[in-house]
């Protein structure tokens, strides 16, 4: 049986992430009606750029809920916060529920991947949901700090929060996910019994691993073999 999203559910997925965040060491700071945890001073004003995917909140629901929330994507902290009554609150991840967002056809799922070494559970957009496999992207905001000008002729350049680009996952149905590796032999082996298909198709039709929407037609056509 599928879970319920209702308002109680709400509830204890927000306690579950509010309570994790404060176990968390004295040398980190926990700004839970912000943001989670960060290196640097989010509130400076010489700060260039934004930790969001998207800097308002919007319109999205939970799998299994007809209701409506507000929600908005922290890439660079890797946080879904939903905001209830006037202040954002951190959602659990949880491998059993998904985030539509309505206004811009988006949808996030959590998946279990590799990231320095540990296996972590992390926020994907789901950009193809198949029978077996699925096409995913991480998105992701790294922070660069700021550079001080050593000379006269040297510039300042300001801490900044930088949009880079995305990476491909490919997502198997016990939720966990896979970074495309860089040669074309190891992401074929992804496909198991069917990358010589794959891969017969792919030279037919003068395809590639680094195109949206090569991949999606890819995996469009993975779906539909036996």
């Amino acid at each position: 049986m599928k879970p319920q999203f209702n308002n109680c559910a709400i509830a204890f997925m927000l306690f579950l992430s509010i309570s994790g965040y404060c176990q968390k060491t004295d040398s980190e700071q926990t700004l839970v009606h912000r943001t989670s945890i960060t290196t640097f001073d989010l509130r400076s004003k010489e700060l260039v750029g934004s930790i969001y995917i998207n800097e308002v909140f919007l319109p999205a629901k939970l799998s299994n809920s007809q209701d409506q929330y507000l929600i908005r994507y922290d890439a660079y902290q890797d946080e879904m916060e939903i905001e209830k009554n006037g202040n954002p609150y951190h959602l659990s991840k949880n491998l059993n529920y998904s985030i539509y967002f309505e206004g811009i056809n988006k949808t996030y799922q959590v998946y279990n991947y590799l990231n320095n070494k540990e296996t972590v559970p992390g926020f994907f957009v789901v950009l193809f949901n198949g029978d077996n496999i699925s096409l995913l992207i991480k998105e992701k905001i790294k922070f660069y700090d700021e550079v001080k000008a050593k000379t006269g002729y040297d510039k300042y350049k300001p801490p900044t929060l930088k949009r880079v680009a995305d990476e491909f996952y490919i997502g198997f149905k016990n939720r966990s996910a896979k970074e495309f590796p860089n040669k074309k032999k190891d992401i074929l082996a992804l496909f198991a019994s069917k990358a010589e298909e794959i891969g017969t198709y792919m030279n037919a039709d003068k395809l590639g691993f680094k195109s949206q929407e090569d991949l999606l037609q890819i995996f469009r056509y993975y779906d539909t073999l036996k």
